[in-house]
């Protein structure tokens, strides 16, 4: 019995070894799971082989020196599906290319089409080996029922099939493949379109040799990205250009444009003492030309300064127009002026001809700016490719149906007018593309929300522009309107010209001089405007009658030539930290705005963040400054300004009968008088009166141009007649009695 459990004990652990073996065979034997790794692997290939966009070739060399490479199908996946095939039936395409082709160098680029013309189409053989003869591929060895049919290039074509265009292609990337040396390389390869119009496919190739005979070739279709990269270029490009011509148009507007306002009130001034004092123009004649008067030569001057700044104006428009950054501004237009206006234009005067319909045309409220680039450029482009000399018809009709303008210009027949009406159509879209100006009047025209044509017809040439527009409204609060009596004024520049032309504006805004402060001479009085406006705004709480106009240069500069502090003061931050000092019924009382040359979109969002208004910086006139005061005026405080503000209808007769004036401050006649008076005081042993007197009169009549361009109301009249009393060629003996009465009468009149 016990031999018998003996055994039977033996035999089960017999066959318990036996299991453990098995199993230990089945799941750590080498063998069996290197195969089962292997057949993983293979899945996995498989799928990477069949289904990624990257096209994977396997590439050996032969003993004849020939390459046969074994190619994922993606590659030719368009070209299989014009044949008819299902590509998921196919596992590869096997080229062969004779030694001859690797051996000759390729270009970067394949162009099958000139290849085809010139008859060097690649000695190349192909097979598409399904998925059921996979298995039995050998690159090394193939079986005699395997040939490779041969690819013959289609010369007799004029066009190459699509089948024939990838294996030319993947071809010549083959032997430039086999060409590199190094172990790993990556170059670029272009594949030029069979037809035109067609865009070039790029391909970025990756070859890994992995011995001398056998290389691996990963070929990627890497077309979006350059398009991609393209785009980011041309927007790069297009973002520099756009800052540069931001950067340009702030200089432009804020250096070029400055300087233009300043000349043309400067010459405005002049203007008025050569026509105040008889004097000056006999002093002057000698420069002046027999045939033209000095008035005359002035007055050209000013038209020309405001050509000029025309001319610089409609440059920075057309690049914030180009690069679709420009804000309508609408304001009023009169039309009428606008299109007769031929002055600047190489034409005669009679070439021109100005119709309209109703005549004459109602004052418009629109962009003055976009209108003038449109006129402009159909004019000039109507000389220049019309009939020389040939009649140029304006035609302008409004229709108060639709709130419409329609404007028209006509010219005949030019050098090439047959050639573009028998185009038709398309010759009015080759203007609008690539004519001269066309493009700027096309984009201007949209930003009115209007069109723009052209019709050639065998007779004429008639150019149009249609756009909604809205009457101005004549019958406005603008010309009754008058800033109240015992508004203050104040403004800061660190420009002495500028600020005259502030005072002049404040002047034509309805403040006299008594309510203004001008501020901006020196450093410290920009460093204390802040403190000084808000302390000035809290000294009067009580007086509900009073408001305050606070106008700020963009940028105010600290130093100058002899400071070794040179710093920027942004205006529109002083006007940003005043009202932000202020409690809400104090600053309910102010009207605080920014004066600049810069009024891009951008620049205007900035301003009207940091203060109530912006007032654009342009050739003071009584009207526009009164039109832009008034504007601002009503959108902050209504239309009758504040509460108890009433009227002074003497004011409103007073300031509406000023003309262009007061462009000295307080502060310079008093400093005249000044220099006077060190003149009269000088020691008398030194020289007497009359050998001193030239210079006394030529301050004397300095300080006599001035009194009268400050002349409100006739207040120096008796200082001015007492100044004319003492012309002459020697001092009066009167003369100290007459300077301290004219003396006196300016400082009563200034404190």
């Amino acid at each position: 019995m016990m031999i018998e459990e003996c055994s039977l004990d033996c035999i089960a652990k017999v066959l318990y070894m036996a299991l453990i073996i098995e199993a230990d065979s089945v799941a750590f034997d080498e063998v069996k799971r290197a195969n089962r790794r292997l057949a993983e692997l293979k899945n996995t290939i498989n799928v990477v082989w069949e289904n990624s966009s990257d096209t994977i070739a396997i590439s050996i060399q032969k003993i004849s020196g020939s390459i046969t490479s074994m190619i994922s199908p993606s590659f030719f996946k368009d070209a299989l599906a014009v044949q008819g095939k299902n590509v998921n039936d196919i596992s590869a395409v096997v080229l062969d290319l004779q030694n001859p082709a690797i051996q000759t160098k390729r270009d970067h680029f394949t162009n099958v089409a000139a290849s085809i013309a010139s008859c060097k189409l690649p000695c190349v053989g192909m097979k598409i080996i399904d998925k059921k003869d996979f298995a039995g591929l050998d690159l090394y060895h193939p079986r005699s029922d395997l040939m490779f049919d041969p690819f013959v290039g289609q010369q007799g074509k004029e066009e190459a099939d699509l089948m024939t265009y990838h294996v030319v292609a993947f071809s010549d990337i083959m032997s430039r493949a086999w060409q590199t040396k190094a172990s790993e390389s990556v170059f670029e390869h272009d594949l030029v379109p069979i037809k035109r119009g067609g865009s070039t496919t790029k391909f970025e190739v990756k070859v890994t040799r992995l011995d001398e005979q056998s290389v691996v070739v990963v070929v990627r279709n890497v077309s979006e990205r350059h398009k991609r990269f393209e785009a980011e270029k041309r927007f790069v490009i297009e973002t520099t250009a756009r800052k540069k011509d931001a950067d340009a148009n702030r200089f432009t507007k804020h250096e070029v444009k400055n300087g233009l306002l300043s000349a043309i009130e400067i010459c405005s001034n002049i203007r008025e003492k050569i026509a105040a004092d008889s004097r000056l123009q006999s002093a002057l004649s000698d420069i002046v030309s027999s045939d033209e008067s000095l008035s005359a030569q002035v007055a050209e001057l000013d038209t020309t300064l405001h050509e000029v700044l025309d001319i610089v104006l409609a440059e920075t428009m057309a690049r914030d127009v180009i690069h679709e950054m420009y804000e309508p501004k609408m304001n009023k237009v009169d039309i009428n002026r606008l299109l007769s206006f031929t002055k600047g234009f190489t034409g005669s005067n009679h070439q021109f001809e100005f119709i309209s319909n109703p005549s004459p045309l109602p004052v418009l409220l629109s962009d003055h700016s976009l209108l003038k680039c449109i006129y402009n450029n159909a004019i000039r482009n109507a000389m220049k490719y019309g009939m020389s000399g040939g009649k140029i018809t304006i035609e302008a009709s409004y229709s108060s149906d639709n709130g419409t303008i329609e404007i028209k210009i006509i010219n005949l027949p030019g050098p090439g007018h047959k050639e573009l009406v028998d185009m038709g159509s398309r010759a009015s879209d080759l203007v609008f593309a690539h004519g001269d100006g066309a493009w700027i009047v096309r984009k201007c025209a949209k930003m009115l929300d209007g069109v723009v044509g052209i019709s050639f017809e065998p007779e004429q040439t008639v150019f149009i522009f249609k756009a909604p527009v809205e009457l101005y409204d004549a019958s406005s609060e603008v010309g009754a309107f008058v800033i109240p009596v015992g508004v203050w004024g104040i403004a800061i520049d660190d420009s002495k010209i500028q600020r005259k032309l502030l005072r002049r504006f404040l002047v034509h805004a309805g403040i006299h001089e008594q309510h203004q402060i001008i501020l901006g001479q020196n450093s410290e009085e920009i460093l204390d405007f802040v403190k000084f406006t808000i302390n000035f705004v809290k000294q009067h709480p009580n007086d509900r009658c009073k408001s305050l106009l606070i106008i700020t240069f963009l940028n105010l500069e600290l130093g100058g030539e002899s400071s070794i502090r040179h710093e920027t003061l942004s205006g529109s931050k002083c006007i940003q930290q005043i009202r932000n000092s202020l409690d809400s019924i104090d600053e309910s009382r102010v009207l605080a705005c920014v004066r600049s040359a810069n009024d891009s979109q951008n620049d205007m969002a900035l301003y009207l963040s940091r203060a109530h208004g912006c007032i654009p910086k342009m050739p003071l006139r009584a009207l526009s400054v009164k039109e832009t005061v008034y504007a601002l005026w009503k959108e902050r405080f209504g239309s009758d300004g504040q509460d108890g503000y009433t009227l002074n209808e003497g004011g409103i007769q007073r300031i509406s009968s000023l003309e262009d004036m007061t462009l000295i401050s307080s502060a310079e006649l008093l400093q005249e008088l000044e220099e006077i008076d060190a003149i009269c005081i000088r020691d008398q042993t030194e020289l007497n009166m009359d050998d001193r007197w030239f210079g006394v009169w030529d301050k004397l009549h300095q300080l006599k141009g001035d009194l009268k361009s400050a002349n409100i109301d006739g207040k120096y009249d008796d200082a001015i007649k007492a100044i004319d009393s003492m012309r002459g060629e020697t001092a009066p003996t009167d003369f100290l009695e007459k300077w301290l009465n004219i003396r006196q009468a300016v400082i009563d009149f200034r404190t």
